[in-house]
C-alpha cells in the first residue's frame, strides 16, 4: 500500500489484524512470543509491527531507525502471520497511536477488523493517550498481563472493569528492552531475551555498549 507501507502485504483473505506498536529498542522475547499469542487469544489471523519513529512518552533517544528496523526483521525472520510497516519511521516525529490507525484504518479494505496490542502497564494510563476513546474505536485493544501486574493490582489502580475486558490470557513474560539492553552492556549472556540473529546484529554494530565483535 502506498500510503502505508506493509512489508510483507497482508494476505489477501487477512480478516482481523492485530498492531503492535513499540520503539523495538532491541526487539526481545516478550515483544514476539506475547504478540503472537495475543493474536491468537482474540482471533486475529496477522500482526502488524509498527515500530516507532519517536515515543512521544519516551525522553531518552532511542538507537536509530535503521538499527532497530533491522532487528525486527531478524526476529521475525521466517514468521509468516507477521509483517513490518516504516509508516512511524517514515513520517518522523512523535508517534501518536490515533494518527497511526487512522491511516492504516484508511489504507485497508473495510472488511478488515483492527486490534492493538498491549502491555498491562500501558493499560494503566490509556485513558492519557491522544483521544483515547478514538484509539479504542479504531482499534479495540488487546491486553496481555505484565508481570507484576494481576487483575487486583489493575482495579486497586482505578482500571475500570470495561478496560479490564481487554485482557487476553497469554503466557506470562517479564522479558523487557530495559533488561535486555543491560544485560548486553554488562556483558552478559541475553540469549534467553534476544532472539540470536539479533544477539549477533547487536555484536557486529556494537549497540547498547556491546563492543563490535
Amino acid at each position: 500500500m502506498k500510503d502505508f507501507p506493509i512489508d510483507p502485504p497482508l494476505a489477501a483473505g487477512a480478516k482481523r489484524v492485530l498492531v503492535a506498536g513499540g520503539t523495538f529498542d532491541p526487539p526481545h522475547r516478550a515483544h514476539l512470543h506475547l504478540a503472537m499469542a495475543a493474536a491468537k487469544g482474540s482471533g486475529c489471523d496477522h500482526v502488524l509491527f509498527v515500530p516507532a519513529g519517536q515515543s512521544p512518552l519516551k525522553s531518552a533517544p532511542a538507537t536509530p531507525a535503521a538499527h532497530r528496523l533491522a532487528m525486527l526483521r531478524l526476529a521475525l525472520e521466517g514468521e509468516k502471520r507477521a509483517s513490518i510497516s516504516t509508516f512511524e519511521i517514515d513520517r518522523g516525529g512523535p508517534s501518536y497511536t490515533v494518527e497511526t490507525l487512522r491511516a492504516l484504518r484508511a489504507a485497508l479494505p473495510e472488511a478488515v477488523e483492527l486490534r492493538l496490542f498491549m502491555g498491562s502497564d500501558q493499560l494503566r494510563w490509556f485513558d492519557q493517550w491522544r483521544e483515547a476513546a478514538q484509539v479504542a474505536e479504531l482499534a479495540r485493544p488487546v491486553v496481555v498481563l505484565r508481570p507484576p501486574d494481576t487483575l487486583e493490582s489493575l482495579r486497586a489502580a482505578g482500571v475500570g472493569e470495561s478496560r479490564l475486558a481487554w485482557i487476553v490470557s497469554t503466557p506470562a513474560d517479564e522479558a523487557s528492552s530495559t533488561q535486555a539492553r543491560e544485560q548486553i552492556a554488562r556483558g552478559e549472556d541475553a540469549s534467553g531475551l534476544v532472539p540470536a540473529s539479533v544477539l549477533a546484529y547487536i555484536r557486529a554494530h556494537g549497540l547498547y555498549g556491546s563492543g563490535a565483535s
